[in-house]
């Protein structure tokens, strides 16, 4: 286990919630690069208990307010893939929200390693629509509302669409500010209008995120003592890529015509 998961476990086993939080941010992330530290961050995001993680979500989300101009698109791909390949993140989680903001860096959703994420990530968001925590509602249906454009261009299936405009009209029918019901469902009904229409045919899909993953994670750098960890966030990663490739393979365009997908051998 690297020496950071050990410590803050350490601190949280011991309830001293606040050392955790200090340990993890004396760990200046650099936004601009991967390097080690980013790798340490993903372990955290990753392999860490979900006290972890929401904890490390929140000493990254203040990292992101004061350098988000500064934010390397890797960076930001590996973080969010390492949030999205954990088995489960409860429902009524405040990470949900904390998620978001690491979300709201991408740029550009058309982006084959970004484009790679949208079933997991629509997969997210359903489960956040269904939490009974307004606030992890209610600022799901805010992200889409403001980047909701840019996401739409991102392969969508028509299932994951549909679960979606049914749970978003649920919530959306549970909010009593007139004015912001209006503007939410307002940025929903074009959202789900564009998703719907776009076509995504970047075959790039296919191959960026396993290149991506091995460029952050060299041989040599699994070799190393803090290897482990290292290897299990990237084996965590290589499934979520592989059911993503599963998933947008399902995809179906106006005419009713099947995207295929090559899902490469992960030996290779």
């Amino acid at each position: 286990m690297t020496a950071i998961l050990t410590k803050v476990q350490q601190f949280l086993d011991s309830d001293d919630i606040d050392g955790a939080r200090v340990e993890i941010a004396k760990n200046s992330i650099n936004l601009t690069a991967v390097n080690d530290t980013v790798r340490d961050f993903a372990v955290l995001l990753a392999l860490g208990s979900q006290k972890v993680l929401e904890i490390t979500l929140g000493v990254l989300g203040s990292e992101l307010l004061n350098n988000k101009t500064d934010v390397n698109t890797d960076v930001v791909w590996l973080l969010l893939a390492a949030v999205l390949s954990r088995q489960n993140i409860t429902s009524d989680s405040l990470s949900r929200i904390s998620i978001l903001g690491l979300t709201s860096c991408v740029e550009n959703w058309e982006s084959p390693i970004f484009a790679l994420l949208t079933p997991a990530l629509d997969s997210f968001f359903s489960v956040s629509l269904s939490a009974k925590n307004p606030l992890i509602t209610e600022q799901t249906l805010d992200f889409i509302t403001i980047f909701g454009n840019t996401y739409a261009k991102a392969p969508h299936s028509r299932t994951q669409l549909r679960k979606l405009k049914s749970l978003a009209k649920l919530v959306l029918e549970q909010v009593d500010d007139l004015e912001l019901k209006e503007e939410w469902t307002e940025g929903w009904d074009q959202f789900f209008q564009k998703a719907d229409q776009s076509k995504y045919d970047d075959a790039n899909i296919c191959s960026a995120g396993s290149n991506l993953l091995k460029k952050i994670y060299t041989p040599q750098i699994l070799k190393r003592d803090r290897g482990l960890d290292d290897a299990q966030v990237k084996d965590n990663i290589v499934r979520l890529i592989t059911s993503s490739l599963a998933a947008i393979g399902t995809i179906l365009d106006g005419d009713g015509l099947s995207v295929a997908v090559r899902i490469d051998n992960r030996e290779k």
